[in-house]
């Protein structure tokens, strides 16, 4: 089906919008990239050719359309070379030291759940048959021994974390470990 514009038009417009406002979700910027796209429509449908390709075609240019509005609106590149990054301190290393101390203070069943777990790299499944726990009691037991772990060690220290959990930052506060001889 090809025709004028006009007719492209009533049979494609509704469709053509809801497209484009499913990926833009500003109504106004929506209404921006139908205006291109019906310019673009106006300007080279004398180019399409006819039977199925039509409706493919007004898509196509839709889909370009909407990703040269995305494309604009990013921020420009600067043309000078970006700063370095300040260099990041591993603290997640030197923690992790406070930790051996730390484990040290919690009760036989958390300490062994950790030393099994995490320091010897025994699974859940392999933990629950030493222990005569069910899978899910003993991956409890380890998320518990791993919560009082952190509760201990944000008790020694004040230690900042970034959106990841990541390590940036500690203080010690008191100690039950060498935290406060690490941080000198």
């Amino acid at each position: 089906m090809t025709g004028t514009a006009t007719e492209v038009w009533a049979a494609f417009g509704d469709r053509l919008k809801r497209f484009i406002a499913k990926r833009v979700p500003n109504g106004h910027d929506a209404d921006d990239v139908l205006q291109e796209v019906f310019l673009k429509i106006q300007s080279s449908l004398d180019q399409v050719d006819g039977g199925g390709t039509l409706e493919a075609w007004l898509f196509q240019v839709t889909r370009r359309a909407v990703v040269d509005h995305f494309r604009k609106r990013r921020p420009l590149e600067l043309t000078s070379e970006p700063e370095e990054p300040a260099p990041v301190p591993d603290v997640s290393g030197e923690l992790a030291s406070c930790l051996g101390p730390l484990i040290e203070t919690l009760d036989e069943p958390d300490r062994e759940a950790l030393r099994l777990a995490d320091l010897q790299g025994l699974s859940q499944k392999e933990l629950a048959v030493r222990f005569g726990l069910s899978l899910p009691g003993a991956k409890s037991r380890v998320q518990r021994a791993r919560a009082r772990l952190k509760e201990t060690l944000l008790d020694c220290c004040r230690v900042e974390l970034d959106r990841r959990g990541n390590a940036l930052a500690y203080a010690p506060r008191r100690c039950a470990c060498d935290c406060d001889e690490i941080a000198r």
